[in-house]
């Protein structure tokens, strides 16, 4: 690709996402929910998806050759779709910056086919390294001072799993980036976590958790 869009995620994650879809065809319609500069849209576009949309609150920064977008608000616009229905809808580190979280999972449950799939990520609060900076600071890594200061809901696992069944939702598969270290935490709280790691103390590894999702059956 030429003239590179901006990634607005951590170095390598769009890669791993990519090597991480499920099986659909090329041809089946996808949708980037919180798409920014199309970047993710333009990696799929790479990979041989055509039929690619994107929805963002500001379409100006958007830069992808071969994807549509139009503009919503995600937090309380309807997306403006209609009935239409996507395989794939995908949210790059969007959930993080509403305020209401689950006004994704309503979009995503009314324009997702009956046997699509729903890619999410977000920070991953449940690492042991992220728990301990929590235990000996109060603040959660991502979500402090040090972190983007429009990042203002973390999720939590099992309160997801509380909700998603609201919206006929479930998760599939879950899994951390990147699953080995961190490129946010400091080298001595990174060994303290290795040794947590070794007394079989469980976690999802990992600065982003990545989540995919299906219809509950």
């Amino acid at each position: 690709m030429s003239n590179k869009l901006f990634e607005r995620t951590i170095s390598g994650l769009h890669d791993d996402l990519a090597r991480s879809l499920p099986i659909i065809s090329l041809c089946a319609p996808v949708i980037d929910i919180g798409c920014g500069t199309g970047a993710w849209l333009e990696r799929l576009s790479s990979v041989g998806f055509s039929q690619l949309h994107g929805i963002d609150l500001d379409v100006k920064q958007f830069g992808a050759q071969k994807a549509t977008s139009s503009q919503a608000n995600i937090d309380y616009d309807d997306l403006g779709l209609g009935e239409r229905k996507f395989a794939l809808i995908t949210s790059i580190e969007v959930i993080e910056h509403l305020e209401n979280p689950g006004r994704l999972f309503y979009h995503v449950a009314k324009h997702l086919d009956e046997n699509g799939y729903f890619l999410l990520t977000t920070p991953n609060i449940h690492s042991i390294s992220c728990r301990l900076r929590f235990l000996m600071t109060g603040k959660l890594a991502s979500f402090d001072e040090k972190g983007d200061p429009t990042h203002i809901y973390p999720v939590l696992l099992n309160c997801l799993h509380r909700i998603l069944p609201r919206y006929s939702l479930e998760v599939i598969k879950q899994w951390g980036y990147p699953d080995t270290g961190s490129c946010i935490y400091r080298q001595s709280l990174q060994r303290v976590s290795n040794i947590l790691k070794s007394l079989s103390l469980k976690e999802v590894s990992g600065d982003t958790l990545c989540l995919l999702l299906q219809r509950k059956s």
